[in-house]
């Protein structure tokens, strides 16, 4: 069978920002709470994949177990949630953690 690029049906996978740092494969994953459709994880799990941060993406949709147990740990439940455990960062603020996988994260 023909293959898909031959088709004219292959999927581009995530460009990868030019300036993110080339040490990334040596990072420990990243762990972004949040869940599909939330429309405020979306840039942040995009950011997280143009610059080829290893992550774990932990699924907290309402009435979860993974959503009371960051609301346990964080006094509250807000998406996203990030914590990079090569800096010790967490945080919240889907803007806030964009600005800081940036200006962490590239050259």
């Amino acid at each position: 069978p023909a293959s898909l690029k031959a088709r004219g049906r292959a999927v581009a996978g995530p460009r990868v920002r030019a300036n993110a740092r080339p040490d990334f494969a040596k990072m420990r994953p990243l762990t972004l709470y949040g869940w599909e459709g939330a429309p405020f994880v979306k840039p942040v799990r995009e950011a997280l994949n143009e610059l080829s941060l290893p992550h774990v993406m932990v699924h907290c949709a309402p009435g979860s177990q993974n959503r009371a147990a960051l609301q346990a740990k964080k006094g509250l439940f807000q998406a996203p949630f990030l914590s990079d455990p090569n800096t010790g960062v967490e945080m919240f603020e889907s803007a806030e953690i964009v600005k800081y996988l940036l200006a962490t994260y590239t050259l």
